[in-house]
């Protein structure tokens, strides 16, 4: 009961510092990617509802208390619109602008792609002096999918999903590993889709250590349970 209540209390101080202090947009995405796992996994219809009406109630409360976090949210749009005249405000009009240069040089090469650490090059022949968002220069698309194919093209992509599929059927059993594991591969899954997590330092390597010890014990598990 100790431990429930100081788990709670850790839940509510991160989940406050989220809403009010450093709002990652990424992580508000994995959350409601989690909770519908949790809700998949370990709840039943009517406790589904409640906390699907809790989760309501909890974003309508943070909306309203929170001047930051509208901030947030409603900059998309702005970051969207004016990104090419305000590189500082340009999240988003960044991420979409690496994205077409990304699919653009994946089509040069499609099948295996431009090579290992290829993408800083590909980004250098395709600045442009259109704007200062156009000519930016970096080595990360922030998609991992696209980060793979441009360097491994369609092999190297279905290499990746064929990693997250394998380890996604090794954490189905139950038990707090397998739970653990799921939910690590999940949320590497849901960032992904703006993010190169599995290459970046800190990120990579707590996939890594939080994958392969739940991993093994997982395996250990079900290893143990096998007559």
């Amino acid at each position: 009961m100790v431990a429930t209540a100081v788990c709670l209390a850790l839940i509510l101080l991160f989940v406050t510092n989220m809403v009010f202090v450093a709002s990652a947009r990424t992580a508000l995405l994995c959350i409601a990617v989690l909770l519908g796992l949790l809700a998949r996994r370990h709840l039943s219809r009517r406790a589904t509802l409640v906390l699907l009406a809790g989760t309501i109630a909890a974003s309508a409360l943070a909306w309203t208390t929170s001047p930051y976090l509208r901030y947030r949210i409603a900059d998309i749009a702005v970051e969207y619109r004016h990104g090419h005249e305000d590189i500082s405000r340009a999240s988003t009009a960044q991420r979409l602008t690496y994205w077409r240069k990304a699919l653009h040089a994946i089509a040069e090469a499609p099948l295996t792609g431009h090579g290992t650490g290829s993408i800083k090059r590909q980004f250098e022949r395709a600045a442009t002096g259109g704007s200062s968002l156009d000519a930016e220069i970096v080595s990360n698309p922030h998609n991992q999918t696209l980060n793979v194919a441009m360097q491994w093209g369609v092999l190297g992509v279905v290499l990746l999903y064929a990693m997250w599929i394998a380890q996604l059927r090794l954490f189905l059993d139950e038990g707090l590993a397998a739970w653990i594991g799921l939910v690590a591969v999940v949320q590497n899954i849901a960032s992904s889709l703006l993010n190169s997590h599995l290459f970046d330092f800190h990120e990579g390597w707590m996939y890594v250590l939080g994958v392969g010890v739940a991993g093994g014990m997982a395996l250990k598990a079900r290893a143990g349970r096998q007559p």
